[in-house]
């Protein structure tokens, strides 16, 4: 299926969760902040929030130092 994350379209399987998603582009989790379609999504939630065609990811990360 195609998603949008961060303005790109990208094609991610079928069922794919936030968990999924973060472990694809090897993010670590404690530190990336995840919006889909606008609404933030609780880091509690990662696991069992599943991504639908169409939606508008945005992945945020943190980093370290300044």
């Amino acid at each position: 299926m195609k998603i949008n994350i961060n303005d790109k379209i990208l094609e991610v399987k079928n069922d794919i969760t936030v968990t999924g998603l973060i472990a694809f582009f090897k993010l670590n989790v404690k530190s990336t902040a995840v919006a889909v379609n606008k609404e933030i999504v609780p880091r509690s939630s990662y696991a069992e929030f599943t991504l639908k065609e169409r939606d508008k990811v945005d992945l945020v990360t943190i980093a370290p130092g300044g």
